[in-house]
């Protein structure tokens, strides 16, 4: 079996289930641990924002994504 990391933290993945323990977000694969804390940092935006839509989440959670991707490289 191939060996996949986290683009975020670069944590091996172990025994890995897609969309339980790791998700594939554009071209980054993203551990459950640094998924819960983008939906985190997430949070106080969306409780914000006023009229909420799923293009405009999907959008600020791609973003936050490829900020973290960066920093981490």
């Amino acid at each position: 079996m191939k060996a996949l990391y986290c683009d975020l933290c670069g944590k091996e993945l172990v025994d890995q289930i897609a969309e339980r323990t790791y998700w594939h977000i554009k071209e980054y694969d993203v551990c459950e641990d640094c998924k819960e804390k983008i939906e985190f940092k997430l949070r106080p935006l969306v409780r914000n924002h006023f009229p909420y839509s799923q293009a405009w989440f999907e959008n600020e959670f791609v973003n936050l994504l490829e900020k973290t991707a960066a920093s981490q490289q």
